[in-house]
């Protein structure tokens, strides 16, 4: 359903470092492996035991300076990932169970979103990331590295993705029963294409033009939907579920899960504890066939 999610075919800054330690953290320490077993050979081959001199070498020196390499590496890795940009494209992410909250400020215009993270190729982006409940963590595997979201805590990840295309994120810290069922799309746009998706994206929801959808729009009204989820236009104020605006646009239902589609948006209304275990969302199996069908077509409009 998503793209790729490969650390071996990585498209962005984060992934390239990440990739270039790993190669040479594994021919550095293939070549320790083969030094210390040329030296366990000439010990077996010697008629009397080895000076102190391979002991200090081959058991203290080698692995402190092993562990040197490897942590400069790493810790400059970690410092390029973390340092902030002032010209970096803001987005806050918010970890919850199990579903990702996507806030974009551009010029000061607060615009959201759920479950698919749109960027620009070429330009940095920041990322302020939150978790609203237990420990998530954020991973593009093909874009960057992870990054711990900590309940009470802002952590800050720039990433630059220089591919454009569709990459799949996941959560890589369990996070409870529906742990492995909570993924992203990161979609990567050409700078202008990214520039005019944001313009696009910031109006308020498709108008419901057929009388089905407008009778589907009721019902989200009528059975208090709103409370827990916004359609800009329609019912605003709703932030305990993801933002509804623009849902049937998206490539996957319930975070990366089910392909999205009217059947499967009927299905999730109707019995959502079936089709993600854990979800926070109680079922709406109490809805008659013509009000199940009316209000997941109308969801499946906003685009």
């Amino acid at each position: 359903m998503y793209g790729s999610q490969s650390a071996l075919n990585p498209v962005g800054l984060g992934a390239d470092l990440t990739l270039d330690l790993t190669v040479a953290m594994t021919i550095g320490f293939g070549i320790v492996f083969v030094g210390v077993m040329g030296i366990v050979w000439l010990a077996w081959r010697r008629d009397r035991p080895a000076g102190r001199w391979w002991v200090w070498s081959g058991g203290i020196v080698l692995p402190i300076a092993a562990i040197l390499v490897l942590m400069t590496a790493s810790t400059a890795i970690l410092v390029a990932s973390t340092r902030a940009d002032d010209r970096a494209l803001v987005i806050d992410v918010t970890g919850h169970q199990f579903w990702w909250d996507i806030v974009y400020d551009p010029g000061g215009i607060a615009l959201r979103d759920a479950n698919e993270l749109v960027l620009p190729a070429g330009r940095a982006v920041t990322l302020r990331l939150r978790s609203n409940d237990v420990i998530h963590s954020f991973w593009v595997p093909s874009i960057s590295g992870k990054m711990d979201m900590i309940p009470g805590r802002v952590n800050t990840l720039t990433i630059r993705p220089d591919t454009p295309g569709r990459y799949r994120g996941q959560c890589a810290e369990f996070c409870g029963l529906s742990h492995p069922r909570m993924a992203f799309e990161v979609v990567v746009l050409a700078p202008d294409d990214f520039d005019r998706w944001l313009v696009e994206t910031q109006g308020e929801a498709r108008d419901a033009a057929k009388p089905e959808l407008l009778d589907g729009k009721q019902v989200f009204i009528d059975y208090g939907c709103a409370a827990c989820h916004e359609i800009r236009g329609v019912a605003e104020g709703g932030r305990l579920g993801p933002d509804l605006t623009r849902v049937g646009g998206r490539a996957a239902l319930g975070a990366g899960m089910w392909r999205m589609n009217q059947g499967n948006l009927a299905g999730w209304i109707a019995d959502v504890g079936d089709m993600k275990p854990g979800a926070q969302m109680p079922s709406y199996n109490h809805l008659s066939g013509p009000e199940l069908r009316a209000v997941s077509a109308y969801l499946a409009s906003l685009k």
